[in-house]
């Protein structure tokens, strides 16, 4: 019997089967072509995902941002006056890849698992549009979205998405706008300025030191990292951000900033839950054949019903 809610067979499998350093793209290659290799090997399974939940997409355009809107299959007709009740996902990438389509694994599996609308933007990239262009993309479709009294909003994302979410829900806590009603972060990018012990300890089998860096250095080049749109952490945290949920695992390189961020909030007097998974890696969520993404995913969905339930 293997011992209680210990890492499952699959995992160790994984980790078995990717053992070796991280993979890192050479520093002269064209980030066109890196993209185009990140999405071959992304875009299949995402579209199995799409398949598999049975979710329609579109493309639509919220605050001039281009988005893929993702609907999970319809259930039940609801009633004329029940309010829309929306997911926003800020998909991850390091700040210089990605797309709504490459994430779908997560996006669809929450789709379903909530029965929410999902708008992923399109926000745009480093290096070709260095921060603050995607934080501004990003806040720009989460203010029309919230401005929209036909709506109750949640947040969601990973890893770069997370420190976008983050960045958003700060700007707009500044400016004294209506929030969202809950977050959803999977090893979010809290600091970008000191990555701590998980950096240090370099156990994360699908990232590398070195990758984290460049792609840092692209985002935000020359700039102040402590500044709270690149490092949420430094922000004005009060007891007033929404409610918090993020995940991360045991040796995912980002861990350090996820416990800052819960400390930092936890002290605040917020609400904030991190659930740190046993042997799992950065984003582990991504990975559809793992036990371990599902109940986490599973997790995550109900956490974000809960906040889109109207009664609430």
């Amino acid at each position: 019997m293997a011992p209680r809610a210990a890492m499952s067979a699959q995992a160790r499998a994984w980790l078995d089967a990717n053992s070796g350093p991280a993979p890192a793209e050479p520093d002269d290659t064209p980030i066109a072509e890196q993209r185009a290799a990140v999405r071959a090997m992304y875009l299949p399974a995402g579209e199995a995902a799409a398949k598999r939940h049975g979710v329609r997409t579109r493309d639509v355009i919220h605050a001039g941002v281009p988005c893929l809107e993702i609907t999970p299959p319809e259930t039940s007709t609801p009633a004329p006056d029940t309010p829309d009740q929306t997911i926003l996902y800020l998909f991850g990438g390091g700040f210089c890849f990605g797309s709504p389509e490459e994430d779908m694994t997560i996006i669809a599996a929450l789709a379903t698992g909530t029965g929410a609308t999902v708008i992923a933007p399109r926000y745009r990239l480093a290096p070709e549009h260095p921060f603050p262009a995607g934080l501004d993309d990003c806040t720009a479709v989460l203010r029309a979205l919230l401005g929209d009294p036909g709506r109750i909003v949640t947040l969601a994302g990973e890893s770069a998405g997370g420190n976008l979410a983050l960045a958003a829900t700060l700007r707009l806590m500044e400016e004294g706008a209506p929030l969202p009603r809950a977050l959803a972060l999977m090893s979010p990018a809290a600091a970008l300025d000191d990555l701590g012990d998980s950096y240090e300890m370099d156990r994360d089998p699908t990232l590398s030191r070195d990758r984290l860096d460049s792609g840092h250095a692209l985002y935000a080049p020359g700039a102040d990292l402590t500044d709270p749109g690149i490092s949420p952490i430094y922000g004005t945290i009060t007891a007033d951000f929404p409610p918090l949920l993020m995940t991360s695992g045991t040796r995912d390189m980002l861990l350090s900033g996820c416990l800052r961020f819960a400390r930092v909030l936890r002290e605040a007097g917020g609400t904030v839950d991190l659930r740190v998974w046993e042997g799992m890696w950065h984003v582990f969520e991504f990975y559809p054949d793992l036990p371990e993404a599902d109940a986490s995913l599973a997790e995550l969905a109900q956490f974000l019903r809960q906040h889109l339930d109207p009664e609430t």
